[in-house]
């Protein structure tokens, strides 16, 4: 594929994880002041899917990273190897502070549906951490697309 492409399918499966953390994060958000919205439980559990999914691949594609260092990601698109090179990045920067993201991240995609008060708490910090990397990806594949406009 070429760059622009590999942008395109990047930015447009980023949106969609980026979309289901923010569904996730405003639904916590109002269920700890008591305002949870019963209209949108589909979204939310459609959300939480995304994200439960999202996390156990990753999960995989980290591991196997971490363990071959600078080998080149057989089977993995250029765009998601740069993502899970500046993840680790962020893990051995102390970019990330989450201590679920430093650990198994399949066992993330299960504090999702979790509804322990210390859970929220941590599942909102990896969500906010996750947004983060997922906007520095967004702005590299935005750049690429429109050529640094």
């Amino acid at each position: 594929m070429k760059p622009q492409e590999l942008a395109v399918q990047s930015f447009h499966e980023n949106q969609k994880i980026l979309s289901a953390v923010n569904t996730v994060s405003i639904h916590i958000k109002l269920e700890m002041v008591g305002r949870a919205d019963l209209k949108s439980a589909k979204k939310v559990a459609t959300a939480k899917e995304a994200l439960k999914y999202f996390f156990k691949e990753l999960d995989v594609i980290v591991q196997r990273a971490e363990k071959e260092e600078m080998k080149p990601l057989l089977g993995v698109n250029e765009r998601r190897s740069e993502f899970i090179k500046n993840f680790i990045d962020a893990k051995r920067n102390y970019r990330i502070q989450s201590s679920s993201l430093q650990g198994k991240l399949s066992d993330v995609s299960e504090l999702i549906y979790s509804d322990k008060e210390a859970d929220r708490e941590d599942i909102l910090l990896v969500l906010e951490e996750l947004r983060m990397l997922l906007e520095e990806h967004l702005a590299t594949d935005t750049e690429v697309l429109l050529g640094g406009i």
